[in-house]
């Protein structure tokens, strides 16, 4: 087999990065069917988004590493309301544990509110 040219992605494994470039070209076609299925059985982001204490989730937008969150606060009045926009991401465990999502606040989204009202 001859050495690849291919930089592998930041988010895989040495030890995996390392299996993969011994394997031939049957073995990695089955790989890649082993993970197609592994995908398939695990919901996208947008759907397992729930909202927030004291939010309502308006939309969500698929981004592939990200999800947009829109939200309200429907117990706020005027431009406390929202709506308000965050990227969600998955952030596996670092340690122990199942990993946790991240809300990373956007800003304010302009316009929707009067549309919306």
């Amino acid at each position: 087999m001859t050495q690849s040219h291919t930089d592998p992605p930041e988010s895989v494994s040495d030890d995996v990065t390392a299996a993969l470039e011994g394997y031939d070209d049957t073995q990695l076609r089955a790989v890649i069917h082993y993970a197609q299925r592994l995908l398939r059985e695990h919901p996208p982001l947008t759907d397992a988004i729930e909202s927030r204490p004291g939010e309502e989730l308006v939309r969500t937008e698929d981004h592939g590493a990200y999800t947009l969150a829109v939200v309200e606060r429907p117990d706020e009045t005027g431009r406390a309301r929202g709506p308000f926009a965050y990227r969600v991401a998955w952030d596996p465990a670092r340690e122990e544990g199942d990993g946790q999502y991240r809300w990373h606040y956007l800003g304010r989204l302009h316009g929707e509110a009067e549309e919306s009202a």
